[in-house]
């Protein structure tokens, strides 16, 4: 059976350009947090994806680190372009986005749009290691995106939800429907968006 531990990384800066944004303190911590807990994890990881954000490539660093593992980095795994415009009322176009996957924003991708972008890297990841846990470091939206794909009823709600930092897994099995656990961070000081 192939895995995938989806993980939005640890609490970010808010200042600057957003692939130019690393982590708070806070954040650096929660990278620490999630190396401890995966080092461990069963199944274990044996290989490790990230979005070329910085903040992901960041929160990644430390479990690289004790695994030993080098970092693949995926531009399929980038946070969701919302727009190229400021946008008026963001909690309003997010739940729009979240009713019509086929809504966009100027200069943006639509829901469906980002989320073919992810799954079609994650069938290939799943080729290259069909029996095996991967870890994908990623962002809110994005992994709110791919999490729908495997579980249809998750939707703006449970977007919300979604913590920073959170851990899901997805266990792809050769055959039948996918499961999704949510792993959580248990002891890990996380921080949740509001709308």
């Amino acid at each position: 059976m192939h895995s995938v531990y989806l993980i939005r990384h640890g609490k970010s800066e808010l200042g600057g350009a957003d692939a130019e944004r690393g982590l708070e303190p806070e954040g650096q911590v929660h990278a620490e947090q999630i190396a401890e807990r995966l080092v461990a994890a069963t199944p274990p990881v044996k290989a490790l994806y990230t979005s070329p954000f910085r903040r992901a490539g960041l929160t990644m660093e430390p479990l690289a680190k004790r695994l030993g593992l080098s970092v693949t980095v995926a531009d399929e795994f980038r946070e969701k372009t919302m727009s190229d415009e400021p946008i008026a009322d963001l909690k309003a176009a997010r739940q729009r986005m979240w009713e019509d996957f086929d809504f966009r924003l100027p200069g943006g991708e639509t829901n469906a749009e980002a989320q073919v972008r992810a799954t079609s890297a994650l069938r290939k990841i799943q080729k290259d290691h069909p029996d095996e846990a991967v870890a994908v470091v990623s962002h809110g939206t994005l992994m709110g995106l791919i999490l729908n794909t495997y579980d249809p009823s998750f939707g703006y709600e449970e977007w919300l939800a979604i913590t920073m930092p959170d851990i899901f897994r997805i266990d792809v099995p050769a055959s039948g429907a996918a499961v999704v656990e949510h792993i959580g961070c248990e002891g890990i000081e996380a921080f949740r968006i509001k709308g």
